[in-house]
């Protein structure tokens, strides 16, 4: 999609770049700093409906317009929630909508290659109009600014919804399945599972953590019996096993249970399995996923446990977790680099 730089698109990007101008104020330490940094919300809030009055007025209504106006309200949303955390929003809150916002944008970059543009709809629009109100009662501490902000929320949740219901009508089974739904439940637990441990509440966490591993085979499993694995689908798995992992082990760092090193040690051979195994998907047009790799996972599940409950020789597993991930690098890197010539020359032939 080409930016074309007309007036709604214009407005769109002054709202992007007054953003920290706004996050600036709610941090400074200056008079009226609550009165003022509303002033800017409101301002920045409303003119998004002059850029969609100016586009379809002017009949400047483009694709890229369509995305990144949802884009540009759910970042100054977001900026403003993460900002008033525990100053009227509570934690849970703040999460839920941001999270709900995260996977909502990350599902529309994923279909731009598709040139499948979703727009925002009425009810959208309606949940960002009232997650703006709840927003402005906070920041001027008006009465019942967090029952606003509760039916905010609740908003957000339905809206989420309707939004997956028109998606799955626009692609059937390719984004919006059972599998993809697990394993997109397994990435929001890590949301409580951190909060809790953060709080010292390791045992609740546990609870958490246990829930998110040991539900990490439904997702495959239920690919299977329906017929419904996806690249995405693939990807994305992995990718929650990952980031589950890698917050792990940084949390455990932050607490003193294991030492910085460790983490880096994880983390190269890790990234570097990223990449490769998007090289692979490339060309191959499938995510790859080795018996190793899935072993290392198993493995890094069990030597986390081990290390919040005090295992006496949680240090020989995650010994033997290392020698798994670099092994399960090695096998990315060389099945990455020995792509059959023939394979890839067909692959080039279907896509022209």
């Amino acid at each position: 999609m080409k930016f074309k730089f007309n007036i709604p698109n214009k407005i769109t990007l002054i709202r992007v770049s007054l953003i920290p101008l706004f996050a600036a104020i709610l941090l400074a330490d200056i008079p009226h700093k609550n009165i003022l940094s509303a002033f800017i919300f409101g301002m920045l809030s409303i003119s998004d409906f002059f850029d969609g009055y100016f586009a379809r007025k002017k009949k400047q209504v483009t694709d890229i317009g369509k995305l990144i106006d949802p884009i540009a309200d759910k970042l100054l949303i977001s900026t403003a929630l993460i900002f008033l955390i525990g100053r009227g929003i509570d934690l849970w809150m703040a999460a839920a909508i941001i999270a709900r916002e995260v996977i909502i944008t990350a599902i529309r970059i994923y279909l731009l290659p598709s040139k499948i543009v979703v727009p925002a709809s009425n009810f959208g629009k309606a949940k960002t109009v009232v997650q703006s109100i709840a927003i402005i009662f906070v920041l001027l501490q008006l009465p019942f600014g967090w029952h606003v902000m509760l039916f905010a929320v609740l908003l957000t949740l339905i809206s989420g919804v309707e939004y997956m219901i028109r998606i799955r009508k626009m692609t059937g089974n390719k984004i919006v399945n059972m599998p993809n739904i697990i394993t997109l439940a397994r990435f929001l637990l890590i949301i409580p599972f951190v909060y809790y441990f953060l709080s010292r509440k390791i045992s609740i966490s546990l609870i958490f953590f246990a829930v998110i591993t040991l539900s990490d085979k439904l997702d495959g499993i239920s690919a299977r019996l329906m017929n419904q694995k996806t690249e995405l689908g693939s990807g994305l798995d992995s990718f929650t096993d990952w980031t589950l992992i890698i917050t792990t082990f940084i949390l455990l760092v932050a607490r003193g249970y294991l030492n910085a090193l460790w983490v880096i040690l994880l983390i190269v051979p890790s990234i570097i399995s990223g990449i490769f195994k998007m090289m692979y998907a490339k060309k191959q047009k499938v995510v790859p996923v080795t018996f190793i790799a899935r072993l290392s996972v198993g493995l890094t599940y069990v030597t986390i446990i081990s290390i919040l409950i005090n295992f006496g020789y949680y240090e020989y597993l995650l010994t033997g977790t290392l020698i798994m991930v670099y092994l399960a690098m090695i096998g990315y890197v060389l099945k990455a680099l020995n792509i059959p010539k023939k394979a890839a020359n067909r692959n080039r032939k279907q896509i022209a």
